[in-house]
């Protein structure tokens, strides 16, 4: 989204008593474990699980939808090569990505970041460990969901062809019979959006990739950017549709003892002030161990890690899906407390 003068001065007095700002001035000390020209890498030093790794950009901006393509796109695309990495220091067979957006959603403090947690069977953390009901959206409210996000994404290829791009697509076998489940609500060759019968929060909803089945590491840098596009695609919905106030953005990737099949899933989390999902935020704890040793081992796995920008056409393309999702959630600089500007840029999107 393109910020006004006047957010941008709003952003810069923030700015000014940001904790990761301070961070990233190096100002406050902390256990760097990446650092390139946009982004920056350290370990969470109250961390959930043994790795744990906040990463975000150096530039201040609240939330997700104030992320500027470029940035948007560095910051996404590097998410594979920093997820391998720190899977393999810590020698784990799975890993959870978590984005809260809004206090409502647990983000403590106005600068956008993303929780990197390597996961192991028995390793002792349940929060994202889900207790399914039947939470149904009313029915007008379910084909509102499904019926915007087509135009969105209709608008989308519209206004950006792509080349992979011309319908629906096959499914791959582990997606076979995935309608059982629940409603698709969208679906194209790379990606497949479903809203579950049994869930968490009315409104939730599950993100799959087609082109891989358990690791995120193993997407390309282009594909996981994509993913993640149509992500906030979903997210922004949840504030008109559902009612959020919020959303969390929760990934799985290989067997945990909350993932236990394994499956590469986003899943896409409206929220709300003092709701019934408060057991997914962890309590900050002193680690019983040495985090410099910790620091070393992700550090060491983490020199080949670089964003290649070495497709000029697939570049361009993903520059206008940023663009165009940042459209979808531009508002006003209240830590998500005002839903109009949604409201209005998701309109925008339908061509009201």
């Amino acid at each position: 989204m393109q910020l006004t003068p006047e957010v941008k001065a709003q952003l810069a007095e923030q700015k000014k008593d940001c904790v990761f700002c301070k961070i990233i001035k190096k100002e406050i000390q902390s256990k760097i474990v990446y650092e390139d020209e946009k982004t920056l890498g350290v370990l969470d030093i109250y961390p959930a699980v043994k790795g744990h790794t906040l990463y975000m950009l150096k530039e201040h901006y609240p939330i997700m939808p104030y992320l500027p393509v470029e940035d948007f796109t560095h910051l996404f695309g590097l998410l594979p090569q920093l997820t391998k990495a720190v899977k393999g220091a810590m020698v784990a067979i799975a890993l959870n990505i978590f984005i809260a957006n809004g206090g409502a959603a647990g983000q403590q403090y106005p600068h956008f970041l993303i929780h990197l947690m390597p996961r192991d069977e028995g390793d002792g953390f349940f929060q994202f460990l889900f207790n399914r009901k039947e939470k149904k959206l009313a029915e007008d409210k379910v084909k509102q969901l499904q019926m915007t996000l087509a135009q969105i994404m209709q608008n989308y290829f519209l206004s950006s062809p792509q080349e992979w791009h011309s319908g629906a697509g096959g499914r791959p076998s582990y997606l076979q019979g995935i309608e059982s489940r629940g409603l698709v609500l969208y679906e194209d060759e790379k990606v497949l959006c479903l809203l579950p019968s049994l869930n968490i929060a009315a409104g939730q909803m599950e993100l799959y990739s087609k082109l891989e089945e358990r690791y995120i590491e193993k997407l390309a840098i282009w594909d996981a950017v994509y993913l993640f596009t149509v992500g906030s695609f979903c997210a922004s919905l949840l504030f008109q549709v559902a009612g959020a106030q919020g959303t969390n953005l929760l990934v799985k990737s290989g067997i945990s003892d909350d993932n236990r099949d394994g499956r590469l899933c986003v899943y896409i989390l409206p929220r709300a002030q003092n709701d019934s999902l408060q057991g997914l935020h962890w309590q900050p704890e002193q680690p019983k161990y040495n985090l410099d040793g910790v620091q070393d081992k992700i550090k060491e796995k983490m020199w080949n890690v670089k964003f290649r920008m070495d497709m000029a056409v697939e570049k361009k393309a993903v520059e206008k899906t940023i663009a165009r999702s940042s459209d979808v959630v531009k508002k006003e600089p209240e830590f998500l407390s005002s839903k109009d500007e949604i409201l209005r840029a998701i309109q925008r999107m339908q061509g009201k």
